[in-house]
């Protein structure tokens, strides 16, 4: 499970979650409906902290060749 939490256009924080890596890029790559320009708070994946920095807008580009073996359980 990948959960997304990231910071609205009013400062609140908000989380979204994915059943798998693949439903997580196929949201990215057009499908998900909030602005590109939110500042992303936390990734995590099977528990596991992604280390990102940055917004919605470039998720898609900086987790499309992510090797994800040091998150697997």
């Amino acid at each position: 499970m990948i959960k997304l939490k990231y910071l609205d256009s009013y400062k609140i924080e908000r989380s979204l979650a994915f059943d798998n890596f693949d439903e997580f890029l196929l949201a990215l790559s057009g499908c998900l409906t909030i602005p590109d320009n939110l500042k992303v708070v936390s990734l995590t994946y099977n528990g596991k902290e992604i280390p990102y920095d940055g917004v919605i807008g470039d998720l898609y580009r900086g987790m499309s060749g992510l090797d994800l073996a040091p998150y697997q359980d």
